[in-house]
């Protein structure tokens, strides 16, 4: 299935690059189609899995069945953000759009959590929504696969557009794909988002050459995929790299129709994206997140000493060194982000830099230096950027990605040049001493630890090994375009072998298999939560299971939701909220009925045993609160830390509510009444018989956006215990609807479709007059 879908979006992007951008040779074709085969093909032709499934079966209640499934012990446990956030925000996603819903609303983590407004689930990217068609667990396989296609398209489209042949440009393609950061980032937004920028750098140059429609539409492309990739951050920094090529090619032939035509295409792209960027921005002032970005992260001094800025750049330039344990105590902590791109690519590089001599190398290689040195956290840019909006909260290391297409870039340069002239054997001779010098030294030295490595234990080898070879065929005299080839399959081998293991596939089945424990709950209709004790049922796995759970792991975390924590679970600062006494009465306000633990765990006081597999065992709490229900009193007009410190002390949150109102502080009886609840489209459908005015409180958390009806009349909500959403409903029965509708996304919807509409719109007008006008000009078939 991934294969089809794969080869399908493929051929399309091919064929639209072939006919709107540059045209491909059927061999430059079918090599650019085959490229992400290296790292992705035996998941796609075996239709495994290309994704870290198998780190859920660490705990319960996988770990018993791994055996059955064939997965062994855990591989790369550094990609735990995939399993915990990645994949379970594809199957949100996919389920909204599946039940009808925009993908707004994401029910299974977190008491209620948003969804595309994360930026990061990417819902409106045209590759995100096309992965949806498929079984989760092939849509991550289709996504790792298509996102590697589209760093190579772009870096050849963009080396043809400066010059190069296709064999070099292949070069760029094969350098930039197999580069590290892409290798280990691919199934992030953060490796998706950076996979664009050759388009944008094309797109720049393109308008700068010839400012017409066809160069707007190119660079409107490549920023509105860009943004919709979902990491905003990696967008500001593609951004501003494109911005400094087009300042470059400006500063050489300076046409204000040009910079007219980029200001335009900008705009076009931030209108298209209105429906996905204004929820954003909406939704990041109400997250834990953005205050520890603008009141910690921005005013912390920025920067690593010299010595730690020197070993980020030592990582990548010698392949043994990345991921290893400094030992020096003045080595801060090494980042993920790598530029390397392989000691073949470099070579070729560097020959390009010393031997092109000319204005578009000295741009590149000043770009290099700039990402080079913002990725090393050299101070005195760490601290400048720091000065800077938007930097100041940015992780700026992430500019490595940029210097690894850069180098890629520049790679295709100097195959070229080489293909011209034989005289690149000295740089690859010089590389290969420092590499292998290098390399020894270290493995030798103190300097970090030398234990094995999770993945890339060939790296070494093959670094040294393929930059041998290729030093080799540089060195013969053979025909320059058979020594291009070649050169283009020793680094396809090389990298193979040097960054192949980042994943492992895994067989289709073994992707979130049936739990016997959670069966029964499949028959349970009304709404209710589950947990695990500790480690059990690591979040967001529960999502895969279509089950909600009140814990999770998010890059924009809600905080009101966060000052609960401290009256229910664990806060872990880089995982989920962790939940290690059941017995935590908020537990039940929360609407938790069930939570997984291990088989020898004690049975908690309130709670008991309802079903039992090897290993782990699932509890049903017999106080659980429905998810909407009238307590019997209320706390109104509470400030929030006066609520919280009682809230800690409530035995029974039947009894007590505290409702956010502006009103004196008191306390007064509430209702009673009765109450059902049901899921909707968006939100929830409530019954309730009143017999005196009151609260009905929902453990739903209070994201704005929130709209309460009663009996059709749109009425406004307050917010419970902190962080929770209340509707007041009068006396006698009624209808209450709660429809999750943010107001940002209602305008950015508007606006994307208006924008939409009026581009459709353009584009017609402009082919029939194109028609009228050739027929105008064409001559009489009548004619002498």
């Amino acid at each position: 299935m991934s294969l089809a879908l794969y080869a399908a979006v493929a051929a399309a992007l091919i064929a639209l690059s072939h006919c709107y951008i540059r045209p491909l040779s059927r061999w430059a074709l079918v090599i650019l189609f085959l490229l992400p085969f290296a790292y992705t093909g035996y998941a796609l032709i075996a239709g495994r899995v290309y994704g870290p499934i198998d780190l859920p079966y660490e705990t319960e209640p996988l770990k018993w069945m791994k055996s059955d499934y064939g997965i062994g012990k855990g591989h790369n446990g550094a990609l735990s953000d995939l399993y915990c956030q990645m994949i379970p925000w594809r199957k949100a996603v996919q389920w909204s759009l599946q039940h009808g819903e925009w993908p707004i609303f994401n029910r299974f983590m977190l008491c209620g959590d948003i969804l595309a407004a994360a930026a990061q689930p990417a819902a409106y990217s045209p590759f995100t929504l096309l992965a949806c068609l498929l079984p989760v667990a092939h849509s991550i396989t289709f996504s790792a696969a298509i996102a590697f296609f589209l760093a190579g398209l772009g870096a050849f489209l963009f080396a043809r557009e400066l010059g190069c042949r296709e064999g070099a440009a292949l070069i760029a393609s094969a350098g930039f794909m197999y580069s590290t950061a892409l290798a280990f980032f691919i199934l992030w937004p953060l490796g998706t988002s950076w996979s664009f920028l050759p388009f944008v750098l094309l797109g720049v140059r393109r308008i700068v050459e010839a400012p017409n429609a066809r160069s707007i539409a190119i660079l409107t492309t490549g920023l509105t995929l860009l943004l919709l990739a979902g990491h905003p951050e990696t967008a500001l920094h593609v951004v501003v790299l494109g911005i400094a090529y087009g300042v470059f090619q400006l500063a050489r032939r300076f046409r204000a129709r040009a910079l007219a035509a980029a200001l335009l295409a900008g705009a076009l792209a931030l209108l298209l994206c209105a429906i996905y960027l204004l929820p954003i921005f909406e939704a990041v002032p109400q997250t834990m997140e953005h205050y520890v970005r603008n009141k910690v992260y921005a005013k912390a001094p920025r920067g690593v000493n010299n010595t730690t800025a020197g070993a980020r750049i030592a990582m990548s330039f010698f392949p043994y060194l990345f991921m290893r344990h400094w030992t020096s105590p003045r080595v801060q902590e090494m980042p993920l982000d790598s530029f390397a791109v392989g000691s073949i690519v470099l070579a070729l590089a560097l020959y390009a830099i010393w031997r092109i001599r000319s204005p578009e190398t000295w741009c590149f290689t000043a770009m290099i230096v700039f990402c080079i040195a913002a990725h090393s956290e050299w101070i005195p840019l760490a601290r400048l950027l720091q000065k800077l909006p938007l930097f100041d909260i940015s992780f700026n290391e992430r500019f490595a990605f940029g210097a690894a297409c850069l180098l890629a870039i520049l790679a295709a340069m100097g195959a070229e040049q080489l293909a011209r002239r034989n005289d690149a054997k000295w740089t690859f001779l010089a590389v290969l001493a420092l590499i292998t010098i290098g390399n020894l030294w270290i493995t030798r030295s103190t300097l970090v630890t030398h234990e094995s490595p999770d993945w890339g234990e060939s790296r070494v080898v093959a670094e040294i090994a393929g930059l041998g070879i290729a030093t080799l065929l540089v060195i013969l005299r053979i025909p320059h375009a058979t020594k291009i080839a070649a050169l283009l399959g020793i680094i396809v081998l090389q990298r193979f072998v040097s960054e192949g293991d980042t994943y492992h596939s895994f067989p289709a089945r073994a992707a979130y298999p049936p739990i016997p424990i959670l069966e029964s709950l499949k028959h349970v209709k009304e709404p209710f939560r589950i947990t695990g004790k500790n480690l059990s049922l690591i979040p967001a796995t529960a999502t895969m299971y279509e089950l909600e759970d009140v814990r999770g792991y998010e890059a924009m975390t809600n905080t009101k939701y966060a000052l609960t924590y401290r009256i229910w679970c664990t806060y872990q600062p880089v995982w989920f909220n962790r939940n290690d006494d059941l017995t935590r009465s908020f537990l039940s306000f929360l609407n938790v009925r069930y939570a997984i633990t291990w088989t020898d765990d004690p049975v908690p006081d309130g709670w008991r045993e309802v079903a039992r597999q090897r290993g782990s065992k699932l509890l049903e709490n017999t106080r659980v609160i429905e998810r909407a229900s009238v307590p019997r009193f209320v706390r109104v007009g509470y400030p929030d830390e006066l609520a919280l410190n009682q809230m800690a002390l409530e035995p029974d949150f039947r009894e007590h509510a505290w409702i956010r109102a502006p009103y004196a502080q008191h306390e007064r009886a509430n209702g009673p009444g009765v109450v059902t609840i049901r899921n909707a489209n968006l939100g929830y459908e409530i019954d309730a018989t009143m017999e005196r005015a009151g609260w009905i409180v929902i453990s739903e958390l209070a994201w704005n956006g929130w709209r309460a009806y009663v009996d059709d009349h749109r009425v406004e909500w307050q917010i419970a215990n902190t962080s929770f959403v209340s509707v007041h409903v009068p006396e006698g029965k009624h209808r209450v609807r709660l429809v999750y509708r943010p107001v940002a996304f209602v305008n950015g919807r508007w606006i994307t479709f208006a924008t939409l509409i009026g581009i459709a719109i353009t584009a017609l007008t402009r082919s029939v007059r194109g028609r009228r006008a050739s027929l105008r000009t064409a001559p009489h078939p009548h004619a002498a």
